[in-house]
């Protein structure tokens, strides 16, 4: 077998924990690990005291706790850590460590907001909505006021979280901030969307005859929702709801009842993952 590689130190009984993504680390592999593929949202602070600490009474790596130790509160700690363990653990190839310093290098001309942005559009990918509406909120309170593009745009995320989960008259008010904040086509679309998901036939339908100005925007609307509607004809639910269509009685509702118990445990698990944090 190639490439095996020798864990140094030991499984920490008490992990180290990232407040920032709610993530527990128990070995030293999973540092570098984690580095690798968060280090660009990561700033100077993530080389604290405190992780020299864990390292070395956790893990029981006192040499490799000192140079970390070294390089805390130091100019440039982060990539200084990066250096640390690229030189004294064996997780990664040398070119993969050189790559990670330039990306870090990279992040380091983001701003503080933009950075956490970064961040919080991660967790948005990822499905964790509550931790990314904490993390838009926090901008939203920090950013400066003249930095409009930035908070439309938050503004546009927020609206994405709350239609996703399902709170739609919430979604469309974001959709109109971030609008409102900075106009932007895509962002009146997608609050045309939110209103037409919770709002009724004729109020939706009252809407628009006062807003004449929406007239072009509802029929992208519509046409998206024709598309979703020929997209949904071909997943697997509704291929088994039209299964279900064809049976009768008991054998009907036991898998109506099944279906639902299913999308309801897909939503709890969108609603809770990624923490308590949320509105």
């Amino acid at each position: 077998m190639s490439n095996v590689l020798l864990c140094q130190g030991r499984y920490a009984t008490t992990p180290y924990y990232v407040r920032e993504d709610c993530k527990s680390i128990y070995c030293i592999e999973e540092l570098c690990y984690y580095l690798y593929h968060n280090a660009f949202l990561l700033d100077d602070g993530f080389a604290a005291k405190e992780l020299a600490v864990w390292i070395d009474e956790e893990l029981g790596l006192t040499p490799l706790a000192s140079e970390v130790s070294a390089v805390c509160g130091k100019t440039n700690a982060l990539t200084k850590l990066i250096e640390v363990l690229a030189l004294r653990v064996g997780y990664y190839t040398e070119d993969e460590w050189r790559e990670l310093l330039k990306e870090v290098g990279a992040g380091n001309d983001l701003s503080a907001e933009e950075r956490r942005k970064c961040r919080a559009d991660g967790f948005l990918n990822a499905g964790r909505y509550a931790l990314a509406i904490n993390e838009y909120e926090i901008i939203l309170r920090q950013a400066k006021v003249t930095e409009t593009g930035l908070r439309a745009k938050v503004y546009h995320n927020l609206g994405v979280c709350a239609a996703r989960l399902f709170m739609f008259k919430q979604a469309a008010s974001y959709f109109e901030r971030a609008y409102d904040t900075y106009a932007n086509t895509e962002s009146y679309v997608q609050m045309l969307t939110a209103m037409k998901m919770y709002m009724s036939a004729e109020e939706y339908l009252g809407y628009l005859s006062e807003h004449k100005e929406s007239y072009e925007d509802s029929l992208e609307v519509e046409a998206r929702f024709d598309r979703c509607a020929e997209d949904y004809k071909i997943q697997s639910s509704a291929l088994y709801m039209q299964e279900l269509g064809e049976k009768q009685g008991k054998t009907y509702y036991d898998g109506i009842d099944a279906l639902t118990e299913e999308v309801k445990e897909r939503y709890r698990e969108s609603v809770m993952r990624g923490g308590t944090g949320g509105y």
